[in-house]
């Protein structure tokens, strides 16, 4: 009983903190996101964790370690699984996914109101890549890798907004 009762202390809900160090309403707390997630976007610098994928002809899997696609101005870093078929790359896989490279082309479109879509094509001395990345205000969002070399996959998991947030 008391390790069930030092868990649920452990496990406070999280909020994001006003000025005035109290905890924001609901309302105010997805204002803020939206604003910040549009200002990262805007400034081509965030970072999406990503906490499924789905593999072209495969299911949904849940992802557990710490995988991210990371934009910071004309750069893109790719710290992302792969799990699909491969045509004429490097023996054992290559690189997969997983790169630092610099941004050949970033278009943006807003189809909806509450959605950004940005389409980034990259290189590497491997292979070439298209991301669409979703990004919609409340933080959700969706990303597809297209590659020369490789099958489709998807992912799906949120902008990385650790510094909003703090213990109640």
């Amino acid at each position: 009983m008391l390790i069930a009762a030092c868990m649920l202390a452990s496990c406070g809900s999280q909020a994001i903190i006003g000025q005035d160090g109290k905890p924001l309403s609901a309302d105010e707390s997805a204002k803020v996101i939206s604003r910040t997630i549009n200002s990262r976007l805007d400034n081509r610098d965030y970072r999406i964790l990503v906490s499924e994928m789905t593999p072209m002809g495969w299911g949904t899997r849940q992802l557990r370690d710490e995988w991210a696609l990371e934009i910071h101005g004309d750069s893109i870093g790719s710290i992302l699984p792969y799990i699909g078929r491969g045509y004429n790359i490097p023996y054992g896989s290559g690189m997969g996914l997983h790169f630092i490279t610099r941004i050949d082309s970033y278009h943006e479109e807003e189809p909806k109101p509450d959605m950004r879509e940005i389409t980034i094509r990259c290189h590497t001395d491997e292979d070439s890549y298209q991301y669409v990345v979703e990004v919609y205000d409340n933080g959700t969002a969706y990303i597809s890798v297209y590659s020369r070399h490789r099958d489709m996959v998807r992912y799906s998991g949120k902008v990385d907004l650790h510094e909003l947030y703090s213990r109640k």
